[in-house]
């Protein structure tokens, strides 16, 4: 029979995983001299074409801190022939990445590899299941044409209903990506390339083999066969394929030249038929691109299915996101940041890209969460999000002396410089804090002498004041402040509004806020109504008179737990927590998952001032020992700052928590962001046979209307959830307008995964959320404001 592929290349690398199969930094070193034992390799005149594929950039930044300059000039003399791929995907990914550090690392790279010929035009993905859009935007950016990825569909799955095809990803500005959507990563190791001495669980699912014959040509004729036949079987269009292989059947493999000889004895005997080719990224591109120019052209976000595994550390992704911001604020303060301070700024971006990368933990995280390597590497990928807050908060403290900042907050009168670092006008929030707790007033006066309203408000330290002023792009204000006595609150006896025992419960119109408060809370803005046992019942935009709450399974500011209890029985199974996982599928609950809305307990007025009103809505939660919802008003500013205080109790069934962001907007859509530009619209501007039951994003969601826009930015967690909220058959990404209705959850946390990824859920933290109404009606403008609002003056104490 003739075939029509007539040429099998073979992309030879190593998975990199920082962690899963060992000690991160263990990962780290043995990766960099895989590519050592590479050069060596490539001495010898037998292994004359040897190809190998550096899966990440940053294995070839750590080879270079130990390498001589004579290993130097190797490395870039074969990566200039062609002999060593290089990819210029930084690390394998989730969504938390900050592209535009990730930008800046590979422009580095660009520049150091270019003089010597080896400037990257290619780049490759394995394992992961998407990549965002402003990755994408930075690779083509930054000179990037092809991108071969090896999707692994555990809990996930390849775009457009097929794998083994190509298309063209293009951005908002018309350029172009070329995608090679493969296989998985170890397609060549289930098919023989690297003979296998025994069978596993893909090599039966892919072909039904049990055992292996003894002859590993033989075996890997048989195998290839059988799967380019399934492929022509199935309309495969091309003359060639691709598939990775690596050393031996497992993540963070070495370098082998069995793979070689393999293809080598291959060739001699069934060459006639189809040839197998081991190629460089390089010369993969140079041989297929020609091939491709016909592939058809998509849009949108490429959405990672396994996202949802930053859910199961909520604690040190709230800090991750502090740290990101923090550094991204120094960058706003002072934009030589990275010359002023180039070892704080390097140690920052070092460590906020190795925490975006996607591993987590150690392969028995589920199955063995006893053991010592599974605590050390959890600690260890806890470390990198503490390690870039600490350079990031270094570097913030340097900026702002260098400003002015006395580095002091006791004096009780004294001046602050409120820094504008936003690049739109706009009212904006003030606050500062005084190491003072005996403070009960404060005024505060601008530099004409007028006197603004402000609030003081307890602090775990101190005091906290907050006042609202005008902003011009990255206008600096001075203000003095010194403490004064708070006013008396004195009962007016003669009028009819509280009785003896001090409760204003009467209606009236002397003091006609207190009494609502029970049930409603109204700023010049919003109104707010509910009722304890009955929950959360009305938002209304006084501006316009329309009612803000959305549909879903519980409204605005509700708490939401669900839970699968482990009931899996079968004693095959020694881990029932693993198989109970497993068996989800692309579900993120079991069939039998319960959930439960919060009950609404009381709610209480924490404070009330010229600026702000602060309301306790006090929740009961299954999961938890404390549930409570904070609502701060302001009173001038079409602004809700909204936090849950949650304290998780502990347990291995699978867990998830919620918090709804339903809102009604006439004629609104809903856009996220990843990256600096290109809002999409999840469940429509997606690529074909994507994701849509979650997303990540980098500042929040916005509702964009033609009257104007609702924006949430999602401070300290960034996952998005759109599924139904049940077990349900998953529906792949279709385009249809009405999958950007869904109701919308904010998903705090989970422990959906049974491999690296942590069931214990357990502790104390706030998750923090602010509600702005604009009038943006342009997509792009409401995700550039939405993120602006997520930055306030930086305030200094000047004396």
């Amino acid at each position: 029979m003739s075939r029509q592929i007539k040429t099998v290349y073979v992309v030879h690398h190593s998975h990199t995983d920082i962690g899963y199969t060992d000690l991160q930094e263990r990962v780290i070193d043995t990766q960099a001299d895989y590519i050592r034992t590479v050069l060596d390799l490539m001495a010898q005149p037998e292994n004359a074409d040897f190809r190998w594929n550096c899966e990440t950039l940053f294995c070839v930044e750590e080879f270079f801190k130990s390498a001589s300059p004579e290993q130097q000039e190797a490395f870039c003399r074969l990566a200039a022939e062609g002999k060593i791929g290089l990819s210029a995907n930084y690390l394998n990914f989730n969504d938390l990445v900050d592209c535009q550090v990730y930008g800046e690392r590979l422009a580095q790279w660009q520049a150091r590899l270019a003089p010597c010929g080896a400037a990257m035009k290619t780049a490759m993905m394995a394992d992961i299941n998407g990549v965002s859009m402003g990755y994408r935007d930075a690779m083509l950016e930054n000179g990037v044409e092809f991108l071969f990825t090896n999707i692994h569909c555990h809990h996930g799955m390849y775009p457009l209903y097929q794998n083994q095809n190509a298309f063209f990803w293009e951005n908002a500005a018309g350029k172009r990506l070329l995608v090679w959507n493969g296989e998985h990563y170890n397609l060549g190791n289930v098919l023989g390339i690297k003979p296998n001495r025994s069978s596993n669980f893909m090599i039966r699912d892919r072909l039904g083999a049990e055992s292996l014959p003894p002859d590993p040509v033989e075996t890997l004729h048989e195998s290839l066969g059988d799967y380019l036949d399934s492929c022509e079987s199935q309309g495969y269009p091309y003359d060639f394929i691709l598939t990775a292989v690596s050393g031996v059947f497992s993540d963070n493999a070495p370098p082998e030249t069995e793979i070689l000889r393999t293809i080598q004895a291959f060739n001699a005997k069934y060459g006639d038929e189809v040839q197998l080719q081991m190629v460089s990224l390089q010369e993969l591109y140079a041989a297929i691109g020609p091939k491709l120019t016909d592939a058809p052209v998509y849009r949108g976000d490429l959405t990672d299915w396994w996202a949802n595994g930053v859910g199961s550390t909520p604690y040190a992704v709230k800090h991750y996101l502090d740290a990101r911001r923090r550094f991204q604020l120094c960058r706003r303060l002072d934009e030589k940041a990275a010359e002023k301070y180039p070892a704080l700024y390097a140690a920052a971006q070092d460590n906020l890209l190795l925490y975006a990368e996607h591993t987590w933990g150690h392969s028995s995280t589920i199955t063995n969460p006893y053991d010592t390597m599974v605590l050390n590497l959890d600690m260890r990928k806890n470390s990198y999000a503490s390690k870039a807050h600490e350079a990031a908060s270094r570097m913030l403290d340097h900026i702002a002396a260098e400003r002015g900042d006395v580095l002091r907050y006791y004096n009780t009168e004294g001046k602050v410089r409120a820094c504008g670092v936003n690049d739109r006008p706009g009212k904006r929030l003030v606050e500062f804090f005084i190491e003072s707790p005996v403070i009960q007033g404060i005024e505060i006066r601008n530099e004409a002498g007028e006197v603004l309203p402000c609030q003081v408000s307890p602090h775990p330290r101190g005091r906290s004041i907050r006042f609202v002023d005008d902003f011009q792009p990255h206008e600096e204000k001075t203000y003095t402040y010194r403490a004064v006595e708070a006013p008396k609150e004195v009962n007016n006896t003669r009028r009819c509004y509280v009785g003896a025992e001090r409760i204003r419960d009467i209606e009236n119109d002397y003091d006609p806020v207190t009494y609502r408060l029970p049930y409603e809370a109204e700023t010049a803005c919003f109104r707010l109504r509910y009722r304890v046992h009955e929950g959360v019942l009305s938002l209304v935009d006084k501006r316009t008179g329309r009612e803000l709450l959305g549909e879903g399974f519980a409204p605005l500011f509700t708490p939401i737990y669900e839970v699968t209890p482990i009931a899996i029985e079968n004693p095959e199974f020694p881990c029932r927590e693993e198989q109970e996982r497993r068996i989800m599928g692309r579900n993120i609950r079991g069939k039998h998952a319960r959930i439960y809305a919060g009950e609404l307990e009381a709610v209480d007025c924490v404070e009330r001032g010229p600026v702000f009103t602060l309301l306790r809505l006090r929740y009961s939660l299954p999961g938890t020992v404390r549930a409570d919802v904070y609502v701060k008003l302001y009173e001038t500013l079409p602004r809700i700052d909204f936090r849950l205080e949650l304290g998780k109790t502990i347990s291995s069934d699978i867990e998830s928590v919620f918090l709804p962001l339903n809102l009604r907007l006439p004629d609104s859509q809903l856009y996220l962001r990843k990256g600096e530009r290109e809002a999409f619209r999840p469940g429509v501007d997606q690529i074909p046979g994507t994701c849509m039951e979650f997303y990540m994003s980098d500042d929040g969601l916005a509702y964009v209307s033609r009257s104007g826009s609702a924006l949430v930015a999602v401070r300290d967690t960034p996952l998005v959830y759109m599924g139904e909220m049940r077990h349900h058959p998953i529906r792949l990404c279709d385009g249809k307008a009405e999958n950007n209705a869904r109701p919308v959850y904010s998903w705090l946390m989970n422990n959906n995964w049974e491999t690296n990824f942590k069931m214990d859920l357990s502790g104390f933290c706030e998750y923090c959320y602010s509600l702005w109404l604009g009038g943006e009606t342009s997509p792009e403008e409401a995700m550039d404001e939405l993120r602006e609002n997520c930055f306030d003056p930086y305030v200094l104490v000047i004396e």
